[in-house]
């Protein structure tokens, strides 16, 4: 059963949703002030937030979540307007966010691949690690990641050339985003991984909070 926090202060409308959300089945909690919902999410751990869009208080609450890390990666749904008497559209949006996502970690430091499996594993993402362009363009067809963090210089095929064949080759039916990380920092190199399509390109080394902003970034865009 997963957690989540909703935050309102429309009072008419908590019983139904309270009621809905609960035979989606989740467990509440519920927020009426800015400061109530901040303080519950920093006390509850909430797998997932949602903010009633006409509430005054949201934009105060999102400010506080994002400046502290141990809210920052909580995800967010606002309930427009719209969706306030539709919780079904609301609870498929949260059964694909809260859906673990998949990543890879094309790198062939093996070290380094390690750790970044056990930083995104702690934040609850599903990750596996490939060590060369060949393995790694075999796990992106079978496996089909949401993510693909990609080292640059890969034994076999560069990372260069698997983000341009995954973005040509129509065979790969699922085509993960990508974060490029490599000790390259040159703007040709940062304007080439643009041009093969990737969404990030990150220079070694980075902060690993860095690091899981970027993941949650690009994979929620």
């Amino acid at each position: 059963m997963s957690k989540l926090l909703f935050v309102t202060n429309n009072v008419k409308i908590l019983s139904a949703w309270e009621e809905a959300l609960l035979l989606g089945g989740h467990k509440v909690d519920i927020a009426i002030t800015g400061e109530e919902a901040i303080k519950r999410a920093l006390t509850g751990a909430p797998e997932l937030i949602l903010i009633d869009e006409d509430d005054p208080s949201k934009d105060l609450i999102i400010k506080h979540l994002k400046k502290d890390n141990k809210t920052s990666f909580i995800p967010t749904i606002f309930i427009s307007p719209q969706e306030i008497t539709r919780a079904d559209i609301v609870l498929k949006k949260i059964a694909g966010i809260l859906k673990k996502k998949k990543v890879l970690i094309a790198e062939d430091d093996r070290q380094m691949a390690s750790i970044l499996k056990v930083i995104l594993e702690s934040k609850n993402y599903d990750a596996k690690t490939s060590f060369d362009g060949a393995e790694t363009l075999k796990e992106v067809k079978s496996w089909q990641p949401d993510l693909l963090v990609l080292d640059i210089m890969l034994p076999v095929i560069d990372g260069f050339h698997i983000c341009q064949k995954i973005n040509e080759d129509q065979s790969f039916e699922v085509k993960p985003k990508v974060i490029i990380i490599s000790g390259r920092e040159s703007d040709w190199d940062k304007n080439l991984g643009r041009a093969c399509g990737a969404e990030y390109y990150l220079v070694k080394p980075f902060d690993n909070l860095f690091f899981l902003e970027k993941v949650h970034e690009v994979l929620n865009v």
